[in-house]
């Protein structure tokens, strides 16, 4: 016998059930509460009746996105239709328990996205964490779920998608890859269908290149036999090979050879750099000292001065190689410096996931501890977020 907080949840999602079956010949003494004199007429109590309607509504709304989800086969015109744009939305918090939910219960039962479970595709989480964990980028919050769900959702796509962070260090564009593989993949970096490659780590040697490129090329074929959805992350891309560049040229050619068509339908590419984040700190800094607020400064303003840059550097490969000279990059998407109220948050945030206690005093001390540039108006964090929690362990030891 369930007892105790379950007994009380299952009773919970019984009362939240559409269609709940009434005794037979049972009375509704409410109703004709607009006849005038009825004990019923009472404002307080119609409110509440107009409460409780609407929190049936939105209980079997929630039912049946759930229901369309987990039984996507079984899952009706009608009830698409209810799933679909009602003139307004589920909340984010609600919509995300709702995926929450999806994914306890496919935990045991085989309903998944594609047919693949391995694949999770959840854009929910993603517009979650983008927008509540991820401090001080409105331009990446705006960016990347649009394109990749737009990507994702496309039958036949023509060619890879391929992206290119760039920014300063601990700007976030690590934790952005991290977020992307943890949303659409149910095992994250664990997963088959994901690989990550560290320029430096995995590719140190020049006199090796040769060697790197057939791994690379089989590493890539071998991810993309395995799965249908693909991920590939190349962290420190400034500093890759220009050799290894050009082998992956093919992959992200919108009609590429048939000895290097992808196997894959959807194979996203993530290139991770440092490379030219001083132009963007410059470009902010002027936009700022000329009265722009930072959410006002779009990707008009930054894109082409970063993307021309990148072209003119001349001390790596990486503006030079095909992928940028040939636009097979489909989007230079900026991360911009992080401010002291940005650090703060990032501070605050380390808290919470240690589960601390924290004071605004102590999240200000720590932000204080950070070096911030240019000299005269201390504007931006010189490592972002980096290292925040190593300064709280530091602040608490």
């Amino acid at each position: 016998m369930l007892r105790g907080p379950w007994c009380q949840l299952w009773l919970f999602l019984l009362l939240l059930l559409p269609g709940a079956p009434e005794p037979p010949g049972a009375s509704r003494p409410w109703e004709g509460t607009d006849q005038p004199g009825s004990a019923w007429a009472w404002p307080g109590f119609q409110r509440l009746q107009e409460q409780l309607r609407a929190a049936g509504a939105l209980s079997k709304r929630y039912w049946t996105l759930f229901s369309c989800q987990v039984w996507p086969d079984d899952c009706d015109e009608d009830e698409e239709a209810a799933t679909g744009p009602l003139g307004w939305r589920l909340p984010l918090l609600g919509q995300r328990y709702l995926d929450l939910l999806t994914t306890w219960y496919c935990s045991f039962k085989d309903c998944c996205p594609r047919g693949d479970c391995r694949i999770s595709n959840n854009f929910t989480g993603l517009e979650w964490d983008l927008n509540v964990r991820l401090h001080g980028q409105h331009l990446v919050q705006q960016l990347v779920l649009r394109t990749v769900r737009g990507y994702l959702e496309t039958p036949q796509p023509e060619k890879a998608l391929a992206l290119s962070f760039h920014g300063w260090s601990g700007t976030g564009k690590n934790f952005v890859a991290r977020m992307l593989v943890e949303n659409l993949y149910r095992d994250g970096l664990m997963s088959d269908c994901v690989r990550m490659f560290i320029a430096t780590f995995h590719f140190p040697h020049p006199k090796y290149v040769d060697l790197y490129k057939e791994q690379l090329m089989s590493q890539i074929r071998e991810t993309q036999q395995l799965c249908h959805q693909t991920l590939f992350i190349f962290d420190e891309a400034e500093k890759l090979h220009p050799g290894l560049l050009e082998v992956l040229g093919p992959h992200l050619e919108r009609r590429a050879p048939e000895g290097h068509r992808a196997e894959s339908p959807w194979t996203i590419f993530l290139f991770l750099s440092n490379l030219r984040g001083d132009i963007i700190n410059e470009v902010v800094l002027k936009l700022l000292k000329a009265g722009w607020s930072r959410e006002e400064i779009t990707m008009e303003h930054l894109e082409p001065h970063l993307q021309a840059e990148i072209v003119e550097t001349i001390d790596n490969g990486f503006g030079h190689s095909r992928l940028v000279k040939e636009n097979l990059i489909d989007y230079f998407i900026p991360f911009l410096p992080l401010e002291y109220r940005h650090v703060r948050l990032c501070a605050r945030d380390a808290f919470l996931s240690q589960e601390l206690l924290y004071k605004e005093e102590t999240l200000d001390e720590i932000a204080q501890m950070m070096v911030y540039v240019p000299k005269e108006e201390q504007l931006f964090s010189s490592q972002g977020c980096k290292s925040i929690s190593q300064r709280i362990n530091y602040f608490l030891s």
